[in-house]
């Protein structure tokens, strides 16, 4: 790790997509929709096809207004913001992706460890109970709790993160996959960036803007682990 050992450092992550697959997060949700759409085994299992056969094609937003259209559910608006909460609420089957336990067993005799994450609450506090590795880490901030306009790009959640977990800035590395919005605030604020670029991942193509991008790009938990251990 960078400095000297008596310095003390901190390593935080983004969640979604960084810690778990979040394509597992949505099939999972598509389920937890379906489940409540129809009590037959077989017509759950078409909806949720359908909706998953639909996001790999790319198409990742109104899933559930283009569900009641392609079967004709007669869906009322009232009912499609209830199933948009059903999938926000649900208690998702995911879990940490391979490597992340051993990872964060080893950095946490090394660094202070968080989270700073963007979503719904509580959606996210649902996926961080769901994965299991919440005791790994000093502090976690989900930005919904400081509100809508903290999500990133805002560096708001990064600054709280500090505040709580008593590190500052240039002692901080922040590891992340969306190079849209994650890279931009700790870069100004002068932490290290990583981003994490794994296959199958939903928002890693997408543009970072200017100063935006990660000081460091690896395309594996191995290659993670050997950077923050330096």
């Amino acid at each position: 790790m960078p400095g000297s050992e008596s310095e003390t450092h901190a390593i935080v992550f983004d969640l979604d997509d960084t810690l778990y697959a979040e394509r597992d997060y949505v099939l999972s949700g598509y389920a937890a929709v379906s489940e409540q759409l129809s009590d037959d085994p077989n017509r759950r299992g078409e909806l949720r096809q359908w909706l998953w056969e639909r996001f790999l094609s790319g198409r990742h937003h109104g899933a559930f207004d283009a569900l009641n259209e392609r079967f004709s559910l007669g869906l009322t608006r009232r009912r499609i913001i209830e199933l948009v909460g059903a999938y926000r609420n649900h208690k998702p089957s995911i879990t940490p992706r391979p490597g992340i336990v051993d990872l964060l067993t080893r950095l946490g005799g090394e660094a202070k460890l968080g989270i700073i994450s963007d979503g719904f609450l509580p959606a996210q506090e649902l996926k961080l109970q769901a994965i299991g590795i919440s005791d790994y880490f000093d502090a976690v901030v989900f930005t919904e709790a400081l509100g809508r306009e903290s999500w990133k790009p805002s560096p708001d959640g990064f600054e709280a993160l500090c505040r709580t977990i008593g590190v500052e800035a240039s002692k901080c590395t922040y590891i992340g996959d969306n190079p849209s919005k994650d890279f931009a605030a700790p870069n100004a604020l002068g932490w290290r960036t990583v981003q994490l670029l794994l296959e199958g991942q939903i928002h890693s193509h997408k543009h970072a803007p200017h100063g935006g991008e990660a000081q460091t790009v690896i395309n594996s938990i191995g290659q993670l682990a050997g950077i923050l251990t330096l």
